[in-house]
């Protein structure tokens, strides 16, 4: 009843407006209370707890609310202006002087706020940040797993050898050739998921290199949750391929950080966890898991 009237009473800009504005932090922190009550003690009783990235993320979000990137680097996003252009009816944004794509079902609205979330997370200061640099992929072959829509494929084109981008959800296949469209000969758009085992729909990364070059590879893994599965299937490509580097996601799952640098480190792998904390699943977690073999 509130929200009809509320909606009849307030046009969509202004609605939009007040979205902005207020209303939108105020219900992520009443989405996540526990979150949120947690950050303000830390922030007003700053003196009484520990100066770490732990404590630290806590306290930006004591300052600012609840945010999936508590470090203060993000600010700069939050009201990033975002031009929604169309090239034969698909949506694109301008990234970095190149086209990048997404669905033609999305709002711009929501195109935008997708946007700022990407350019957010590969910040320098950002937990989630894939690499350090993108020279680190020079000259290499990029298996990006889970590549959604392209954006760190994107960044690194230039510097890299070949691509590889899985990616499975049907809503991004049309994106994603268009993206790419201007380097298709070192662009490969690979349909399947990537695990432990082979199946019509799945098959292993150890299956996927049979036949291919298995050296100076950079692997790029963001598959919510499925990546120690993934990292399972590749025993060949990790115990026998030199100058292997990766990063990793560690934060779908509470013990992926521990589990996952773990099965690098018995691999001979000599590998870190990136600086900061990522918000996710009601829990400060550590995000990326960058390494190399050499």
């Amino acid at each position: 009843m509130i929200v009809r009237l509320y909606r009849k009473c307030f046009s969509e800009s202004l609605r939009n407006k007040i979205y902005d504005q207020f209303l939108g932090q105020m219900l992520i922190n009443l989405k996540y209370p526990a979150c949120w009550i947690k950050g303000v003690i830390i922030f007003v009783f700053s003196p009484f707890f520990p100066k770490d990235e732990y404590y630290n993320a806590y306290r930006f979000i004591g300052r600012h609310g609840v945010t999936p990137y508590p470090f203060g680097a993000s600010m700069k996003y939050n009201k990033l202006p975002v031009a929604v252009l169309y090239d034969e009816d698909f949506p694109y944004v301008e990234h970095n002087g190149k086209k990048l794509f997404f669905p033609n079902h999305l709002a711009s609205r929501r195109i935008r706020n997708i946007y700022r979330s990407l350019v957010t997370e590969q910040d320098p200061e950002s937990a989630h940040r894939y690499v350090q640099s993108f020279d680190e992929l020079k000259d290499k072959i990029l298996l990006d797993i889970g590549a959604a829509e392209g954006i760190f494929a994107l960044d690194t084109i230039e510097f890299v050898k070949e691509v590889y981008l899985f990616e499975c959800e049907e809503q991004w296949q049309k994106p994603l050739n268009k993206t790419f469209e201007p380097w298709k000969g070192k662009v490969n758009i690979v349909n399947k998921y990537i695990g432990d085992k082979n199946t019509e729909e799945c098959l292993t990364l150890d299956t996927f290199i049979k036949g291919k070059a298995i050296d100076k590879i950079h692997i790029k893994m963001d598959i919510e949750g499925a990546e120690l599965s993934a990292l399972q299937g590749a025993k060949e490509l990790l115990s026998s391929g030199k100058c292997i580097s990766f990063s990793v996601c560690t934060y779908h799952k509470e013990e992926d950080e521990r589990v996952i640098k773990s099965h690098f480190e018995k691999l001979g792998f000599v590998c870190a966890l990136t600086s900061g904390y990522l918000f996710n699943m009601s829990q400060m977690r550590r995000a990326i898991c960058r390494g190399k073999n050499y």
